[in-house]
């Protein structure tokens, strides 16, 4: 009887075997790492533009308190112009003097209007001053009776939360109102490009 052959697997191609799982195995290592690394990056990016958005939005909400503060501090001192007190002796009156907007006041002050004008145009003149000295915030006025305010706040990556709000008048229950807050890159203008709307809200009393 013929004897049926072994077949035996040369040492060559067990050889090339090997090296070809060597090859796969390295190739999915490398792309294990680059994937991995990627996921690492972008989540540390995630992290840094959450964390810096929060520290805006504290900066900014420390930047509305010193507005209301200035907004309460120009309400106090139109009420005292308003009773006769002398406009030296106001609480902010070293950030009046020497400023064209004092003029209103004391020529609404030294006429026959009404003690509501009076206090109208006095609180508003007040208001504008001191707002306008605080690091970062715009004055755009607009009526009569009120201002619209505006200020910007870095957040990271190019990017910045622009508060508006509007002051009310010298008998408002709010001292001012949130009309728009929006996340937008830094080199866009203000009023334009792609913008993401965020939470409104008003001053205490």
């Amino acid at each position: 009887m013929r004897r049926k052959g072994n077949f035996h697997l040369g040492v060559g191609a067990s050889s090339i075997l090997m090296i070809f799982v060597v090859l796969c195995l390295t190739t999915f290592g490398i792309l294990s790492y680059v994937t991995a690394n990627a996921d690492n990056k972008i989540s540390t990016k995630n992290a840094e533009t959450v964390e810096n958005y929060y520290a805006a939005t504290a900066i900014a909400e420390q930047k509305l308190q010193k507005i209301d503060e200035a907004l309460l501090s120009a309400r106090e001192d139109a009420a005292k112009a308003t009773g006769g007190i002398a406009l030296i002796q106001l609480k902010e009156y070293n950030q009046y003097k020497n400023r064209s907007k004092l003029q209103s006041a004391t020529e609404i002050l030294a006429g026959n209007a009404s003690a509501e004008q009076k206090k109208a145009v006095c609180y508003r003149s007040f208001a504008q001053m001191l707002l306008t000295r605080l690091d970062g915030v715009t004055v755009e006025p607009s009526d009569e009776d009120s201002l619209n305010v505006r200020f910007p706040v870095d957040a990271g990556a190019g990017r910045q939360i622009e508060t508006r709000l509007a002051v009310g008048a010298f008998d408002d229950a709010e001292r001012y109102r949130i009309t728009e807050r929006k996340l937008t890159p830094q080199a866009l203008e203000s009023d334009g490009g792609d913008t993401l709307e965020l939470w409104q809200g008003n001053s205490a009393q």
